[in-house]
């Protein structure tokens, strides 16, 4: 089976997550081009690449990565939303954006 790149965004059920949390989420997560964010109702998100060979898997993975990488003051948080688009999908919405 092929596989592609994969944009995915991880919801944690957490509220005011410190600066060091987004800090430590960021290197532990560093082979997967991470950016830490803040969800529109306050949780933290985590956008991550994953290689998986389709849109279920990528979220599972990507799932499995966040809360693997989770410091302390996210243990017991779990994931309550994910968005998987393909990179290339990404991209054209980033330049979408850009314009």
């Amino acid at each position: 089976m092929t596989t592609q790149d994969w944009s995915v965004l991880v919801e944690l059920d957490a509220t005011n997550v410190s600066d060091d949390t987004h800090d430590e989420v960021l290197t532990a997560l560093s082979e997967h081009a991470p950016n830490t964010t803040t969800a529109g109702n306050g949780n933290f998100a985590v956008i991550l690449s994953v290689t998986a060979a389709g849109a279920g898997e990528a979220a599972q993975a990507a799932v499995d990565l966040v809360l693997a990488a989770a410091p302390a003051e996210l243990h017991g948080h779990q994931a309550v939303g994910v968005e998987v688009v393909t990179e290339a999908e990404q991209e054209r919405r980033n330049t979408q954006t850009a314009n």
